[in-house]
């Protein structure tokens, strides 16, 4: 027989006495919740003596009993209020002893004769080697066959890449790709994948990698986390991987909805020519990166153009991106409508960091640019004053040691540009003197710029060398329409340089700080 336990008082069951205690109040058991339910009464206490009904003790609380044979696995306690369900309390021994019984439709060893012999078969039970990982001659035959499956390892025999940084992977890659089709995924296990063509994609399809570095910190080498694309130094021109949008006879005049998602393209081993990580152009819509890698490039990390219609990419997203010493841009967009961009940093450019030129209605969101030569962040070009017009929101962004400005804005437009929460450090480098005339943010802008909350900050190279930029914390020269709000501005010459013709310019609620980073002569100067 089952021992059945509510472990609570009398009160709990009992709506009338609800919150309190009752001290030896009766309850009956019922066999169901329902009012035509049979009363249970061959109960046993604990010490095996027979009981019709239970009776609380003296702190209200119900006793454990024993239920009739054979028990069912729960009953109903009534205590004067709605019927309480409640559980055999050896339900795990029960299923214990089921486990243990003999298979009621066969032999018990001939079941476990049955699962043994697919162990480790192909199209059976898969086992782990000491690693951990399933041996692909145990994987089903649908995961090894391009026609059937959406999931492609460009190291299955079908295409025969090697990714061992010495065999040429082109056209392994380029077949899986061609398999792909819309929705399919092109899977690089561990390994680094030469390429010596570019890597053309068609619609839909998704490029995953096992492992996306971000730069080359402190200690490490290129070599080090071998998991990644890398052009062979053959690749002078063109990019790794490109993306068209333009009826050519070879593209769609419509293209889009690719991912490139955990991923990393190295162009390390080339070391002349003009090579981009990845180029688009055209109509290419919808395009998302996320947690990719673009490292050494000899030209630009990413860039989009137009086709010959004039036709733009737009509406892509971009999540933990990193492009890291690119020999150019590390990102450069134009007209790229509807952008989002979150935790995409830029590092060691030659060029710009990261330029938009007339990408109305853009997000950035806690991006990064540092230690680029030119400026961390362009914003420049002509964004609109008509319906199809606007401008960005720009929230916890920061600059650190760029070359010339930390955040430059040109642009013109009717849409207003709000820049929340940004942070510039050490920018003006200039090659190491500093001066220039370079600020943390210059703005030569003709479209509105509404900034709430900025700091900018001076100082030198991590090591305390070259000189302490930048000059100004913010610089506006023949500007129009600018409002800051809630600033510390520390510039080696001046927190606020204001020149040339400027038109409705507001500081409010700003701090200035003049001199090296150890300066502490405060102003509140608007």
């Amino acid at each position: 027989m089952a021992r059945y336990l509510f472990g609570g008082t009398a009160a709990d069951v009992a709506e009338d006495v609800a919150g309190g205690r009752v001290p030896g109040a009766i309850g009956t058991v019922w066999d169901g919740a329902s009012e035509g339910a049979v009363q249970v009464t061959d109960l046993t206490d604990l010490d095996g003596a027979p009981i019709s009904q239970l009776q609380a003790d003296a702190d209200g609380m119900v006793p454990a009993f024993y239920g009739p044979e054979p028990s069912p696995e729960r009953l109903y306690l009534d205590f004067g209020g709605p019927r309480v369900a409640i559980l055999a309390t050896d339900l795990g021994d029960r299923f214990a002893e089921h486990v243990a019984a003999e298979d009621p439709h066969g032999s018990k060893a001939a079941a476990l004769a049955e699962l043994k012999a697919q162990k480790g078969a192909a199209n059976g039970l898969a086992t782990l080697d000491p690693f951990g990982r399933v041996l692909l001659d145990q994987l089903p035959d649908v995961a090894k066959t391009p026609e059937m499956a959406d999931w492609l390892n460009v190291k299955a025999d079908a295409y025969g890449a090697v990714g061992d940084g010495v065999a040429d992977d082109t056209e392994a890659i380029r077949r899986a790709v061609a398999n792909a089709g819309i929705g399919g995924i092109v899977y690089f296990p561990k390994g680094v994948y030469r390429i010596t063509k570019t890597l053309d994609l068609p619609r839909g399809v998704t490029l995953l990698g096992s492992h996306s570095n971000r730069m080359v910190g402190p200690g490490m080498v290129n070599e080090d986390f071998p998991c990644y694309i890398q052009a062979d130094p053959s690749m002078t021109t063109g990019a790794m991987i490109q993306i068209i949008g333009e009826s050519d006879g070879t593209h769609p005049a419509l293209n889009g909805e690719q991912r490139l998602i955990n991923l990393m393209l190295d162009g390390s081993k080339v070391t002349t020519g003009n090579l981009d990580g990845l180029h688009a152009r055209g109509n290419v819509q919808n395009v998302i990166l996320r947690d990719v890698c673009i490292r050494r490039m000899p030209n630009n990390g990413i860039i989009t153009g137009s086709n010959s219609a004039g036709e733009f990419p737009y509406s892509w997203r971009l999540h933990s991106v990193m492009v890291d010493s690119a020999r150019a841009n590390g990102i450069s967009f134009e007209r790229q409508t509807d952008l989002t961009m979150i935790d995409v940093q830029v590092i060691g450019c030659a060029a710009t960091g990261i330029k938009l030129t007339a990408s109305p209605n853009t997000i950035l969101e806690a991006c990064r640019a540092e230690w680029c030569g030119g400026d961390g962040f362009w914003i420049t070009g002509a964004w609109g004053t008509g319906p199809g017009s606007g401008s960005m929101t720009m929230s916890a962004c920061s600059t650190d040691r760029n070359g010339w400005n930390g955040v430059r804005i040109d642009a013109t437009g009717n849409g207003p540009f709000l820049i929340n929460a940004l942070q510039t450090r050490r920018d003006g480098r200039n090659g190491g003197p500093g001066g220039g005339g370079y600020a943390g943010l210059a703005l030569s802008n003709r479209a509105p710029v509404i900034v709430t909350g900025l700091g900018c900050y001076v100082g030198t190279d991590d090591g305390g060398t070259a000189g302490t930029s930048p000059q100004y914390g913010v610089r506006v020269k023949d500007a129009r329409d600018v409002t800051v709000i809630g600033a510390y501005l520390h510039g080696l010459t001046a927190g606020v340089q204001q020149e040339g013709a400027n038109e409705r310019i507001k500081f409010q609620a700003v701090t200035t700080v003049a001199g090296n980073n150890y300066a502490e002569d405060r102003v509140q100067a608007y």
